[in-house]
This record gives C-alpha cells, sequence and structure tokens, in this order.
C-alpha cells in the first residue's frame, strides 16, 4: 500500500525483535532450502570438491537427475490446471454463480495465474514453500484484484507455526530490499525513519547485493530493508509497514476483507512437508544423498578406471623414481627399464565393478523417488492406452500429496480473489468470456435492471410478448431501474476447484469412450442420450449436453422436407372438402330438381283427374 503517512513514527521495536527472532530461528532450514535450489540449478559439487578432480584430470561432470524430476512434477502440473467454478448455495442463484465463476477465470487470465501458480509449484517441490498475496492494483477504470508470487526467500511468517498451511501463524510478511530514494518517495514524512535505518549500514562488511541476515540497510547500494507484515492482534488482522528505525505505515487494520467483511491476511501460503522441529522443506530434500552418491560413485569409479595399483622391487626402479613409474604405467605406451626385479600390475577391477554396482542402486534410489516410469508413460511393456491409464493413476498416488497442497494453495487464492470481487467491484462492470472462440460473450455485472428488463424475463415465450413489450416501452416508468442484475455484493455461492489428470493418454481414452457410444447413440432419442451422457464418466459434460439440447430444439421443430409435406397433406385436405362440398352441391341441387319434376307431375295428374 502507498497510502502517505505523516504522523510520527510509531515505535516497532517489538516486530523488529520478533522478525530478526524468526529469521534467526529459520536460519538452518533456509540454508539447507538454498542448498535444494542449488542442486536443482547443477551446483552439486564444493570448491574443494572440484579442486580434486581437476587435480587428477578428471572433468567435474555432475549427474542431474533431481531437475530432471522436478520438471516432470512441473509438466504434471501444468497438464493438470483446473478453472475455479462457482456453486450457487440455493436453487434461485443459478445465474449468480455462473456470472461469479465468469468474473473469478477473468481476473486469472488478467493476472497470469498459470505462471504465477507453476513458480509457486516450483517453489513447494525445491524449497518447500510458497506464498501469493492476493491485493489489488489501481487500473485506468477501477481497482481490480492483484495476484503476486512471493519469493521463497522473501517471505517470512511466525515461527511457531506448525500447519502446513500456516492456519495458525499469528503473524506473515513480506521483506523488500528499496533504495533509500525510492522508500522516500513512497512514504512521505518518514524520511527520518528511513535515513536512521540505513545509517546504521556504516559498520557493516556487507557487499553482497543480497545482505546477509540481521542487516536491515546496505550502505554501499544505499538501500534499506522494509518489511510489510500482517498480523493478530486482538483476535483481528492487523497491517503494518515498517523498517528497524520506525514504522513507515502505522498499525492498522487489514485493508483486505474477506467474505463476511472481516478483515483478513492477504498472503496465502502452503508448504510441502513441516518436520516436528517445525523446519519446512519440499520433495528435493529426500533426493539430495542419492544424488550425492550417484556424483560420488561415478567420480570414484571412473577414477579407478583410469588409475592402477603395481607391486615391483626397489632393484627394478633402476634410476626411476616411484613417481616416474606411475606415470609410465598410466600411458598406453608407457615403457620401464629395469636392471633386475620385475613389475607386477596388481587389478582394480573388482572395486571399480563394485563402485559402478553401488551407482546402479543409486540410480534406481532417486528414479523411484517423486514421479515413476509408469506415471510418466515410459514403461517398456507394449500395453494399451486403458493399461496406460490404470499405471499412470498407480503413479499418481506418489505425486498426489504435493498436487494436493497446491490445490490447497489454489482454493485459497481463489476464495480471496473472490472476497476482492466483493469488496472492491461497485460499480457496473462487462467480462468477455472467451470460452468459445466463435461466439464472444458477455457478462454484466452490478447491472442495473429496469422494468422493462424485468417484463422480457418473465414474458418469456409469450406469442404476445413482442407487443406487450412495446406497448410496455412507451411508459417512461419503465426506464426507471427497479433493481440489479448480478449484484456482486449479494451473490451468496461456493467457491470449488477440481483437479485431476489431464493427460494425452486420458484424451486418447475420452475419444475412445466417444467414438464407441456414437453408433448406439444415433439410434436413440435426445432424451436418452442426455441421460446418457449424465452417467458417463466423460469430461466436459455441460458441453455435451449442450449439443443434446440443440439436438432436442432441433427435433422439435419440423425439417424443411417436413414442412412441405404438411403443406402438401394441408393443400390435400382442403381439396378434398372442396371436392366434397361440390359434391354435396351437386346432390342438393339434383334433389331439388328431382322434387321438383314430382311435383310438377302431380300437379299434371290433379289437372286431368279435374278434366
Amino acid at each position: 500500500m502507498e497510502d502517505a503517512v505523516s504522523a510520527p513514527a510509531h515505535d516497532v521495536t517489538w516486530m523488529v525483535r520478533r522478525f530478526e527472532e524468526a529469521e534467526n530461528s529459520g536460519s538452518e532450514a533456509r540454508g539447507k532450502s538454498e542448498r535444494d535450489r542449488d542442486y536443482y540449478d547443477g551446483k552439486q559439487l564444493t570448491e574443494n570438491e572440484i579442486k580434486a578432480l581437476t587435480k587428477r584430470g578428471q572433468p567435474p561432470v555432475v549427474f542431474n537427475r533431481i531437475q530432471r524430476k522436478v520438471n516432470y512434477l512441473k509438466g504434471l502440473e501444468a497438464q493438470t490446471r483446473k478453472d475455479p467454478k462457482a456453486f450457487p448455495r440455493t436453487p434461485g442463484d443459478d445465474g449468480s454463480a455462473q456470472a461469479a465463476t465468469d468474473a473469478l477465470r477473468y481476473v486469472c487470465d488478467d493476472q497470469d495465474w498459470d505462471a504465477k501458480r507453476s513458480d509457486a509449484y516450483e517453489n513447494i517441490i525445491v524449497e518447500g514453500t510458497a506464498a501469493i498475496m492476493v491485493g489489488v492494483a489501481q487500473t485506468k477504470d477501477a481497482i481490480d484484484p492483484a495476484l503476486t508470487q512471493i519469493p521463497w526467500d522473501r517471505f517470512y511468517f511466525d515461527p511457531y507455526s506448525r500447519r502446513v498451511d500456516f492456519s495458525d501463524a499469528s503473524y506473515m510478511g513480506v521483506v523488500t530490499w528499496m533504495d533509500v530514494a525510492e522508500a522516500k518517495r513512497k512514504f512521505p514524512g518518514r524520511e527520518d525513519a528511513i535515513d536512521a535505518t540505513w545509517s546504521q549500514a556504516r559498520d557493516s562488511q556487507t557487499y553482497d547485493d543480497r545482505p546477509k541476515s540481521n542487516l536491515w540497510a546496505d550502505y554501499t547500494r544505499k538501500r534499506v530493508r522494509v518489511n510489510e507484515e500482517y498480523y493478530l492482534e486482538g483476535g483481528q488482522w492487523t497491517y503494518c509497514v515498517y523498517t528497524k528505525a520506525g514504522a513507515l505505515i502505522d498499525p492498522q487494520p487489514s485493508p483486505y476483507l474477506d467474505v463476511d467483511g472481516a478483515p483478513e491476511c492477504p498472503i496465502k501460503a502452503i508448504s510441502a512437508y513441516v518436520d516436528r522441529d517445525n523446519n519446512r522443506y519440499g520433495e528435493v530434500r529426500a533426493m539430495i544423498s542419492p544424488q550425492d552418491e550417484v556424483n560420488k560413485r561415478r567420480s570414484k569409479g571412473l577414477h579407478l578406471i583410469n588409475s592402477r595399483q603395481f607391486r615391483m622391487s626397489r632393484a627394478a626402479l633402476g634410476e626411476m623414481s616411484a613417481s616416474e613409474v606411475k606415470r609410465e604405467l598410466a600411458k598406453p605406451d608407457g615403457v620401464i627399464f629395469g636392471e633386475q626385479g620385475d613389475v607386477e600390475v596388481l587389478p582394480t577391477g573388482d572395486m571399480a565393478a563394485a563402485n559402478f554396482q553401488m551407482l546402479q542402486e543409486a540410480k534406481a534410489e532417486i528414479d523411484l523417488l517423486g514421479p515413476n516410469a509408469a506415471l510418466a508413460g515410459k514403461n517398456e511393456n507394449d500395453a494399451s492406452g486403458r493399461a496406460l491409464l490404470a499405471q499412470q493413476q498407480g503413479g499418481m498416488v506418489e505425486v498426489a500429496l504435493l498436487m494436493d497442497r497446491l490445490r490447497q494453495l489454489s482454493l485459497a487464492v481463489y476464495r480471496s480473489i473472490w472476497a476482492r470481487i466483493k469488496q472492491y467491484w461497485r460499480e457496473q462492470r462487462w467480462i468477455r468470456v472467451t470460452d468459445d472462440e466463435r461466439n464472444l460473450r458477455w457478462v454484466g455485472l452490478n447491472k442495473p435492471q429496469t422494468m422493462l428488463d424485468v417484463a422480457k424475463e418473465r414474458l418469456g415465450d409469450d406469442p404476445q410478448a413482442e407487443m406487450k413489450l412495446a406497448f410496455l416501452a412507451r411508459d417512461p416508468m419503465a426506464q426507471a431501474p427497479v433493481g440489479v442484475e448480478n449484484n456482486v455484493a449479494e451473490m451468496n455461492v461456493d467457491i470449488i476447484i477440481d483437479e485431476g489428470m489431464d493427460t494425452p493418454t486420458v484424451a486418447a481414452e475420452q475419444f475412445d469412450m466417444l467414438s464407441k457410444m456414437l453408433p448406439g447413440m444415433t439410434q436413440l432419442p435426445p432424451e436418452a442420450i442426455e441421460l446418457l451422457v449424465m452417467a458417463s464418466s466423460l469430461r466436459d459434460k455441460d458441453k455435451l449436453l449442450a449439443v443434446v439440447e440443440k439436438m432436442k430444439q432441433q427435433q422439435a421443430q419440423p425439417s424443411p422436407e417436413q414442412q412441405m409435406m404438411q403443406q402438401l397433406q394441408m393443400r390435400g385436405a382442403q381439396a378434398e372438402v372442396q371436392k366434397t362440398e361440390s359434391e354435396a352441391v351437386e346432390n342438393i341441387a339434383s334433389a331439388e330438381a328431382k322434387r321438383a319434376g314430382i311435383a310438377a307431375d302431380m300437379w299434371a295428374a290433379q289437372a286431368g283427374v279435374a278434366a
């Protein structure tokens, strides 16, 4: 936060003392985490080891199997990414849940969450701890949620916390090294505290770009350490920014609120493992010893192959020294002269073979850690897609805990993003949804709703809807706002995340399942297809159900051929009616004519009798 503060700096001695205590108590764990990072980067030999290898003519070669393991786990994370989804808490909140889902995904895309999540996962695997700051940033038109991945060595916390998700931590913070000029610009009115902190660095002997522990200033680069901390005070999360000589932003309730409106800590963190001494570490820690043995065994085996042991009498040396004899024996075409006695080369192949055998065992041990061959889909046996899928699912058990740690962190971040949206998105907002590349969709949040909008929703499929809406639109009162559509502050939803494997093998299995279902589905009515899809284990059922819904709508509407047949049938029926009507008229006329003839004959007969 960059609030200008002009009040006198508060005494933060107790906060400085608490931070330094946390820094000192975690120094050993941080040192091991730094070593784990070096091993991932291939820095696995000490300077003395490199000198010893160079002296005896061996290249300082490292077979970095740790990096391969970690990179595979990172690739697995990239293939199992899932978007957040909001579910309604009541039957009437379906529309709100969809709008909340769109808002969450918009923020994740805008903040490049996939890349930051991958960086955090790497910290979980290597150093053991990852942290994300869910804050806000002022944009051109509004205040939007902002995600920041905190480097593991810039995150500090309560050393007495034992839970992997830091839910029992009483404080967490971020360390930032800042130029003195930048610090004064960012925190006006606190120049005295900044100058006092920097002046304490004059006796420091550090010239490192990243100063060592217990140093609050770097005199050579004119920088000071600034801590942004969130801590519990009186059961409420409190926020403060300070340096050693005083507060730069005075303690105050955290500006970030949770979904219930209470101040919360915006830092979301997770650790892979926590030992009995509260030291936090990652998956790489278990690979260090096997990796060391791989390097040492191979180096020792290579040294034994290139070296020889021999036994010889002193008389065989002649004028040559022992070192000269060793050099000659090491040469493929070396020659040794002696007057008497002999030279016997002792075989050392058994020691070299033993070292290489131990080397294979060390490789096998490190290969068993983390993802195995079955999970990587590298099993040499020829197997079907279903068999490979079963093997991969079995191999997922090995890495399930790490993936669950990442899931916990992601879920905490998503819920905190939703809290920021509810807190800061108060004005009308439009979200562009691009999950359908052919048809872009827009979702309105906090959208004012008029009486005319309400009427459109309620009339629905009313055949006279158009006429009624046109009549209502003439009324000026119909344009007056009567409510808010997708009111973010009033949305009540549950945020979840669905993790699972998403590998090419799974995609192939789903395609195979669909190809087998389609021939039988074409003979079924849409209602039966809908039930079949809902009962299946297919992914993205909502998209398949949307296709089925279109099929139902198309069947409800007659095709052009059917419409033509209906018209022909109607015309035939009309012609038949007209024919029947004409025949009836003719029959009536004939009957009338007959009656008229009979009447004439009767009159004629009566007239003859009378005559």
